[in-house]
């Protein structure tokens, strides 16, 4: 069902690019770090792995370009499996409380993968305000963003600071 959602909202972001001309649409999948052990040295909780686990899968068939990481254990251990199965060594990145300096990051990530699907891991406190910086307007956010683990939002970024955003939660395929 995870796969379905984001191969539907991929495949309408594509058709709505094709329908419209030359447009390119770039696609930021914004995943929060799993779940770590209590004590953060520890690794991933058994949930994170799981969580690890679906995020990668529900990814399988989709043409990640690029995976961007801030450089904590949990975020870098969260898009691992994702780097092994697509090839793609993670790019590192600096989150900074500089509003102009973490949209100038932004930006520059978005330019450089124009048109194309990438994926940026960072916590949870943090992508509200990434997604904001790519024209996703605060209300939405706030109706589709849960600041929990195991969480990922799709954002479309069409240009002229127009996106478009939609929640998705890796747990949904948990089992019972």
């Amino acid at each position: 069902m995870l796969k379905t959602a984001i191969l539907a909202t991929l495949l309408a972001a594509g058709t709505a690019v094709y329908a419209t001309g030359p447009e390119k649409v770039t696609t930021v999948i914004f995943v929060n770090a799993a779940e770590e052990e209590a004590t953060p040295s520890a690794g991933l909780s058994e949930e994170g792995r799981d969580q690890t686990r679906l995020f990668t899968e529900a990814l399988r068939h989709i043409d990640v370009a690029a995976i961007y990481t801030i450089y904590v254990n949990k975020a870098v251990q969260t898009v691992a499996p994702l780097s092994e199965l697509r090839q793609l060594h993670p790019v590192y990145y600096w989150v900074t409380r500089d509003e102009e300096t973490r949209d100038c990051v932004l930006d520059c990530i978005v330019k450089k993968n124009k048109g194309k699907t990438i994926v940026i891991c960072g916590n949870p406190e943090n992508i509200p305000a990434m997604a904001r910086s790519l024209g996703v307007k605060a209300k939405s956010i706030r109706t589709l963003y849960d600041k929990g683990s195991g969480q990922f939002l799709i954002v479309e970024v069409h240009g002229n600071n127009n996106a478009v955003a939609q929640k998705l939660n890796m747990n949904i395929q948990k089992k019972v």
